[in-house]
């Protein structure tokens, strides 16, 4: 069974990861561009639909409307684990409105994600909210611990990461799900994808 996990990394590692091709990934549109290994691959909508109806939430509410949720990212790529051919971490780039102003990031995405944990089971902060930059862009970052359930209620720990990049009366957020058990690497890996995001402009 395919498990992805979603939410919404040694500088050893890191030289291996960028020893390997990358890719550029460009929206032109909205002046985004980030750059991916070549063994990451895209996720279609459909995918992205039928892999969030497999998570279960803590609150049967929150559950229903994830599933009946419409919202896609704006781009969502994941690493296939050729031992085991399933895909085991991805990474999702959306756009969000809030009323948050995030004049303090830390501040303001412990609020966000606040609200986030009442959906969430066992949800327990590993690195609390905090500014930091990235190509020039301030962002705030939060690493964090939960479980999923599937259907049959089994419990999966995992961790998410979770980026803001604070705009007028909107946010782009990066997050990512993965393993708990030895997550280490695979956040090492995902933490320098996503220090390769830029905004160019803004609309």
């Amino acid at each position: 069974m395919k498990q992805w996990y979603w939410i919404f990394l040694s500088l050893t590692y890191t030289s291996m990861l960028f020893a390997n091709p990358i890719k550029k990934v460009e929206l032109k549109s909205l002046g985004l561009s980030i750059e991916t290994p070549n063994h990451w691959e895209g996720v279609t909508d459909e995918e992205f639909r039928d892999s969030k109806n497999q998570i279960h939430l803590e609150s049967k509410t929150f559950t229903k409307l994830l599933h009946e949720s419409k919202e896609l990212p704006l781009f969502s790529i994941r690493k296939v684990d050729p031992n085991l051919e399933e895909y085991f971490t991805i990474i999702n780039i959306k756009a969000l409105t809030t009323e948050l102003e995030f004049k303090n990031i830390p501040l303001d995405l412990r609020t966000y994600l606040f609200r986030v944990s009442m959906a969430l089971k066992k949800f327990d902060y590993l690195i609390e909210p905090k500014a930091v930059r990235i190509n020039g862009n301030l962002a705030g970052f939060a690493l964090f611990s939960h479980t999923i359930m599937d259907e049959a209620q089994n419990e999966t720990k995992v961790v998410s990461a979770i980026w803001v990049f604070p705009r007028k009366g909107y946010f782009y957020m990066i997050g990512s799900g993965m393993v708990e058990e030895n997550f280490e690497p695979v956040f090492e890996e995902v933490k320098q994808i996503v220090n390769t995001f830029k905004i160019e402009k803004t609309k």
